[in-house]
């Protein structure tokens, strides 16, 4: 915990200080906590079934000419291996292609279409030798689809330099927001999935994580702010090894602001 202070904090501050010029700067956005637990994760070079839990802050937000997102997980062993701390980070920017040109480039289902880059970030902190970093570019196409707040596709082309530079793969991820009402009951079904290529060394991966929301808060008038529900986990060939694979479902609290 003494490790991982230092870099919770950076990453609140830095969420702070994006809410506090989004005035100036954003067209909109978006901040989160989330908080999830799993009973039986799979890691390799360990039978035992590992339980966890996982602190997550997510920030997205709009802007002249695209939009940013970023995410930072802390994941802390609870059991099934001997403790241990992990961070993992992502970070994306999105240029839009009408926003840019000052087009409508909408057409049928398609509302624009935007090129994107990124960086993927992990370390174990209780590892000196621990290190992952990937870096992203492609495309995204965003869909106008009924019901949905959003539904876009990246296309990207990955490169992985750490632990070891294990050359270039591809990448397609889809990501979603469906909002929808249940007897007068406000919920959401939303979340994204990975599907990566092969490299040098690692295997075909595929890694989704839908979620289903329960908006808690608008029992007491105070709607899109607390919500409970379940994250599902599944991830083939987990961190790229042929034959690893999780099947967990998460229990899920969320603070939005």
């Amino acid at each position: 915990m003494t490790n991982l202070a230092p870099s919770l904090c950076i990453t609140l501050l830095a969420a702070a200080l994006a809410e506090q010029a989004s005035a100036d700067f954003m067209q909109w956005s978006n901040s989160e906590i989330q908080y999830l637990h799993g009973g039986n994760y799979h890691e390799p070079f360990n039978p035992n079934d590992v339980s966890q839990a996982i602190v997550t802050i997510t920030h997205a937000h709009g802007w002249a000419y695209g939009r940013n997102f970023f995410f930072m997980d802390t994941l802390f062993t609870a059991s099934g291996q001997p403790p241990q701390t992990h961070l993992y980070g992502e970070a994306y920017s999105t240029f839009s292609l009408s926003k840019i040109s000052g087009l409508d480039l909408s057409y049928s289902i398609f509302k624009d279409f935007g090129l994107t880059a990124g960086i993927n970030l992990g370390e174990n902190m209780n590892s000196r030798q621990s290190g992952f970093r990937a870096w992203l570019y492609g495309i995204s196409v965003d869909f106008d689809l009924p019901g949905f707040n959003y539904f876009n596709i990246d296309f990207l082309r990955q490169r992985v330099t750490e632990t070891a530079d294990i050359g270039t793969s591809w990448q397609i991820t889809p990501f979603w927001q469906l909002p929808f009402q249940i007897a007068g009951t406000k919920w959401s079904f939303e979340g994204f999935a990975d599907f990566i290529g092969r490299n040098q060394t690692a295997a075909r991966q595929a890694l989704a994580q839908p979620q289903l929301r329960f908006d808690l808060g608008d029992f007491w008038g105070d709607a899109g702010h607390l919500f409970i529900g379940l994250e599902y986990q599944y991830w083939h060939n987990k961190y790229g090894i042929k034959g690893l694979h999780d099947n967990v479902p998460q229990a899920l609290l969320v603070w939005k602001f």
